[in-house]
């Protein structure tokens, strides 16, 4: 057989079996060349082909040539089987791995296949869903929404879509799983079988994400209701103004006053809209937004009244923000409204209750300044006169007293009813503060037509009052000042008419007094004192001296009472009871009796720097100066300042100041007392303090001033005051001191009744700091009978 022979009989093969594939016998010959040519590369390799025969070796060849072609096709079958590994991965991860559930289920619907994001969706492993119901896994809720997209899916065979939550067999509190699911019907072939496709893609989030849009719109709408809040958008290219997105024309307040609420047409023009504005503010709001839109670049507010549906007018507060578009910075107007109706309300009564007293309904010094000052332009202009009137309540105070708070209140609104109506309409009452009023009243012709209105008010006051089964009387004095002899304005006025009031008293009980020229020479002494008083501070113009207080049982010095005085440039002192009543009247007690304490405890420092003992201060205090918010803590600085000890400290109260307010006082009294100074009255007597007060106070020491002790020869009955004086301060445990004390006489007198705590030019006079230092070196006992 040659090779050619054997060549042909391997490349026919059999000749039993169909014809072969015309591509099969290009595929063959292609096969062949390529082990033709794998052989002939290797041929070299194999010397012992050359000793062969040629039928041998074309026998051989043949051979070769077909386990080549063996070898080749085993190599394209590993390479295909690679392939289809590769291509079977692919499928995988498109399949098994995508982002959606596969499943394929028959017409029963029992799931045949499912992909691997598909039992994750489920949290079932595949093998536990094949020939499953999808039934099983979809939620009770939602069983209806997949029949109902089921039985559309097989009557149109057309692909259906629909949203429902999955149930799982580890489903616990958490939130369940939203899916979206989207089903087709596929034949397959060649059986005509059809199936059931689903994909399910995980909604979750998106849902949440629509359910917290949901909640933040539903608490944006409830706090918008509560707060009284709309929301409006403008466009400026349409003019068209409507709710925004998710706002209907409904939210908010009920009362939101647009047409779009009574008409239900959420869109209107923006004329529209401005007609329900006040007419007073439809073209300021105009003029407004188009300052704005111009603008546009920063939030803007304004505020307007709008028509409500009861057809009343609300105020707004509009909030302008800018909304920007695509290609423009404003492209719509945000509007966010708000109903302010009730603020204004309460800023109105703010000022009505700043501007009127809150007992009497009159009006308060501030808004009669302002009034009074219009009335006293309107007097200029037309060359008229005015009459101020100032009332003063004659025992007002034993009514608070005896009856208490509630009643003297009631007492002061039936008598400010009463001085309504005792004046005429153009006239002005107002009330200064506790039982003082005040009255102007223009178009006074004379002197003679101010008396007549005095008369008229006394009059109307005197009837008795009957409250709580009471009957209470209370008659005015009252000062009369007139514009323009006795002052050109309202403040100077007032002070006038309260001086002219004072002497109303002193001539008695319902009585009227007009300005005098000795009232008016007396005030301005007072304002010049007042003027020298402010520059003798700026100046430190002002000195203390010192008297000893001594005990008269072995003459040694228990004490030393700060006095004020006031030296003046050509010699000579202006005596403190002169200018201290100024002081207390213009308020600059106050700056006066912060130095006093401050250079007394400074001056008690020094003493002992200088190697003196300790040695007790007492120092007065005015009421006013009491009351003050900050003499707490200027008494507790003072006290640091020096480095002294407290109880080296002691603070003398007038007994008038403390029956002011007994409780405050108190109140006062306990804070000082903590920071442990010591407490004196000075005016027992004269103060009308009774027991049950002094017993509730923290007192220490108990003064008997000089008034009385220089009446002891001249008024029968003192001796036996000053005893009951003794009794009542060794009752309450207190320390007695006698001031003033002038003679041996005197001296003798408190001697005998054991009274051994005394002061007076008897025994010491005041002296500067340095002196009393050397007059209390030199001195170590009193004698006997006593020596100054």
């Amino acid at each position: 057989m040659t090779r050619d022979q054997a060549k042909q009989k391997w490349a026919d093969g059999p000749r039993s079996g169909p014809s072969p594939d015309p591509s099969s016998a290009v595929d063959a010959a292609t096969l062949r060349r390529r082990a033709e040519e794998r052989l002939r590369a290797t041929a070299d390799l194999e010397p012992h082909a050359q000793s062969l025969d040629e039928e041998t070796a074309d026998l051989v060849h043949e051979l070769r040539v077909h386990q080549i072609q063996l070898e080749m096709q085993n190599e394209e079958l590993r390479l295909a089987q690679e392939a289809l590994e590769v291509s079977q991965a692919r499928y995988f991860s498109l399949y098994d791995l995508a982002p959606v559930g596969y499943l394929s289920l028959s017409e029963a619907g029992l799931i045949e296949e499912a992909n691997l994001t598909m039992t994750n969706l489920l949290g079932t492993a595949r093998d536990d869903l094949i020939h499953k119901p999808l039934t099983r896994f979809i939620a009770p809720p939602d069983q209806d929404t997949l029949y109902r997209c089921r039985q559309r899916l097989w009557s149109t065979e057309e692909p259906q879509t629909c949203e429902l939550r999955l149930r799982r067999p580890d489903e616990g509190p958490a939130s369940p799983i939203w899916v979206r699911l989207e089903t087709s019907i596929r034949t397959e072939s060649p059986d005509g079988r059809r199936l059931w496709l689903v994909t399910l893609s995980d909604i979750t989030c998106l849902k949440e994400g629509e359910r917290a849009r949901r909640d933040a719109l539903a608490r944006l709408q409830l706090v918008a209701e509560i707060a009284e809040v709309t929301f409006w958008e403008w466009h400026p290219r349409t003019d068209e103004i409507s709710p925004p997105p998710g706002f209907g024309p409904r939210s908010g307040p009920k009362s939101e006053p647009d047409s779009a609420q009574t008409t239900g047409e959420a869109r209107q023009r923006l004329d529209d809209w401005l007609a329900r504005l006040h007419p007073e503010d439809q073209e300021r709001f105009r003029t407004d937004l188009a300052r704005f839109v111009a603008a546009g670049n920063k939030p803007y507010e304004l505020e307007y009244r709008r028509r409500c549906q009861d057809e009343n007018y609300r105020w707004m507060l509009a909030r302008l923000h800018p909304l920007a578009g695509d290609h423009s910075p404003l492209d719509r107007v945000l509007l966010v409204q708000q109903d302010i109706t009730r603020r204004k309300e309460s800023e109105d009564w703010a000022i009505r209750l700043a501007q009127h007293d809150p007992l009497t309904g009159l009006p308060s010094r501030s808004l009669l300044v302002q009034m009074a000052e219009h009335m006293l332009a309107s007097a200029r202009r037309s060359g008229g006169a005015l009459a101020v009137l100032f009332f003063d309540l004659d025992r007002f105070k034993p009514v608070n007293d005896v009856h208490g708070h509630a009643v003297g209140d009631k007492l002061l609104q039936a008598l400010a009813q009463r001085l309504r109506g005792a004046f005429r309409a153009e006239d002005l009452v107002a009330r200064l503060g506790g039982d003082e009023f005040i009255a102007v009243s223009p178009n006074i012709h004379s002197s003679d037509d101010a008396a007549q209105v005095a008369g008229r008010a006394i009059a109307a006051l005197a009837p008795a009052y009957r409250i709580d089964g009471l009957e209470l009387h209370c008659l005015p004095s009252i000062g009369i000042s007139l514009f323009p002899r006795d002052g050109d304005s309202i403040d100077e006025l007032i002070q006038r008419a309260d001086q002219a009031m004072y002497q109303a008293k002193r001539v008695g009980h319902g009585q009227f007094q007009f300005v005098t020229e000795a009232l008016n020479h007396q005030a301005r002494l007072a304002q010049e004192l007042e003027d020298r008083l402010r520059q003798g501070l700026a100046h430190a113009e002002f000195q203390l001296v010192y008297q000893p207080v001594l005990d008269i049982r072995d003459g040694m010095i228990v004490g030393a009472d700060a006095l004020l005085r006031w030296p003046q440039a050509g010699g000579g002192d202006i005596a403190p009871k002169t200018f201290l009543p100024v002081a207390e009247a213009s308020r600059l007690i106050h700056e006066i009796g912060h130095w006093v304490l401050r250079e007394a405890t400074r001056q008690q420092q020094a003493w002992c720097a200088e190697g003196l003992p300790p040695i007790p201060m007492a120092v007065n205090i005015s009421a006013r100066q009491l009351r003050h918010p900050a003499f707490l803590p200027e008494v507790a600085a003072a006290m640091q300042a020096s480095g002294i000890d407290p109880a080296f400290l002691t603070l003398v109260l007038g007994g008038a100041s403390l029956m002011q307010d007994v409780e405050a006082a108190r109140r006062i009294l306990d804070e000082l007392k903590q920071l442990g100074v010591r407490l004196a009255l000075d005016d027992l007597t004269l103060s009308g303090c009774g027991l049950g007060v002094l017993k509730a106070l923290p007192l220490d020491q108990l003064k008997i001033k000089r008034d009385l002790v220089r009446c002891l020869g001249v008024v029968g009955y003192m001796p036996a005051m000053i005893d009951a004086v003794l009794c009542l301060g060794r009752a309450l445990q207190l320390d007695v001191t006698a001031v003033g004390i002038e003679t041996e006489a005197e001296l003798e007198f408190f001697r005998q009744r054991d009274c051994y705590r005394v002061q007076g030019f008897h025994l010491g006079t005041p002296m500067a700091g340095d002196r009393f230092a050397n007059w209390f070196r030199g001195r170590s006992a009193l004698p006997p009978a006593g020596a100054r």
